[in-house]
């Protein structure tokens, strides 16, 4: 897999260098580029299968740059140091990021990551969705991009009503009776929505609380306004009283 990192922090260039020489040796890295205006010729010359992007560049971030691509025909994992609002618009455009200082484990998971799923290549419109994201603080402004096999499709958090798990694939309930199947697990989006108004109430059930109307003590099930009842688990009993009690 060849490789190119960008990053306008010479310390951090180096350093990704070596740990990928040393945890990934499947990668190859072809190129280092100090700022986005020589990553642009970089790519165009290399043809990388991965790219190690910054985000935050002087000039020119690493969003602007992929935008000044004709096409992204790589694999892209973003580097940041922590920034609230740029990891969640990451992680709600289902994009994949490492918090700088770059951890070693979690370098080789990213990659493997990679290695055990078909490419996936970033569209126009994911980009153009990623910077809307980044560009919106309101949690109610950001849109959600669902990957499935027939294409990606983008959702504001309060069209969807509940998600259902099921092992590695996660089913979503939409409003007006619209399904969706991504091949992710329901706990990746539960760290995508956590900010969102939704709550993991089971194993299987992540529920936008807007659509919660009533929690059945009886038999331990919530009911939502389309009035499905879904159950809640013995351990989440609580928080879904208390999450009711505050809405």
């Amino acid at each position: 897999m060849k490789a190119i990192i960008v990053d306008d922090e010479k310390h951090c260039r180096e350093s990704l260098q070596s740990m990928l020489q040393m945890h990934c040796p499947d990668v190859q890295v072809v190129a280092v580029c100090p700022d986005a205006m020589t990553a642009i010729a970089t790519i165009a010359t290399h043809r990388p299968d991965l790219v190690f992007l910054d985000i935050e560049m002087p000039r020119m971030n690493a969003f602007d740059l992929l935008q000044k691509l004709t096409r992204i025909d790589f694999e892209i994992i973003f580097t940041t140091a922590y920034d609230q609002y740029a990891i969640r618009a990451i992680k709600c455009s289902a994009l994949d990021y490492l918090l700088k200082p770059v951890d070693a484990d979690e370098l080789k998971q990213a990659v493997d990551k990679l290695n055990s799923r078909p490419r996936h290549n970033m569209e126009k419109e994911q980009l153009q969705q990623v910077v809307s994201n980044l560009s919106n603080t309101a949690q109610q402004d950001f849109k959600l991009i669902i990957a499935t096999l027939d294409g990606n499709y983008f959702l504001l958090p309060d069209e969807i009503v509940y998600c259902e798990g099921n092992d590695n694939y996660t089913h979503f309930h939409l409003t007006k009776g619209r399904k969706l199947v991504s091949a992710k697990t329901l706990k990746d989006y539960e760290e995508m929505l956590a900010e969102q108004g939704f709550l993991r109430i089971h194993k299987s059930y992540l529920v936008n609380l807007k659509y919660a109307v009533k929690f059945s003590k009886s038999n331990s099930t919530l009911i939502l306004q389309d009035y499905t009842t879904l159950e809640v688990s013995r351990r989440k009993k609580e928080a879904v009283i208390n999450a009711l009690f505050n809405k």
